[in-house]
């Protein structure tokens, strides 16, 4: 079992390695518009959890498959770049996150557009009875 910190260190080295082959060395004109967001791996090193966005939403299986189809070729590279006796297998997940924010953002602009204007002359009446001058 690796420690925390090992862990933490190889993510790092993945992501910022696979972010490297996806912008200057992979041939597919797809793989430029991937973002990679995130690495986690398992406590024995063997699974790589790469998460990843992409420019166009709508692109997401076919960056998938992409995603999948390069793997080996992902794997063997890192296995060349890391010091690790076996490079981990790379599980690529689209990252939800940016989508989520992007979410709640219109839904809290939705909401703040649905309530009357005077919301904070309400908030001041809980706070008693006041006079006007």
């Amino acid at each position: 079992m690796a420690s925390d910190r090992r862990r933490k260190q190889l993510a790092r080295a993945i992501q910022q390695r696979i972010s490297h082959l996806l912008i200057y060395e992979m041939k597919d004109p797809r793989a430029s518009f991937v973002t990679i967001t995130g690495v986690d791996i398992n406590q024995d090193l063997s699974i790589a959890e790469i998460r990843y966005t992409t420019l166009e939403s709508g692109a997401r299986s076919k960056t998938q498959h992409m995603l999948d189809h390069a793997a080996g070729f992902l794997r063997t590279q890192i296995a060349h770049e890391i010091d690790i006796r076996s490079a981990p297998r790379l599980d690529f997940q689209y990252d939800l996150g940016a989508e989520r924010v992007a979410l709640i953002e219109q839904l809290l602009i939705d909401a703040k557009k649905g309530e009357p204007a005077e919301v904070d002359s309400d908030s001041d009446e809980s706070q008693g009875p006041q006079t006007e001058a």
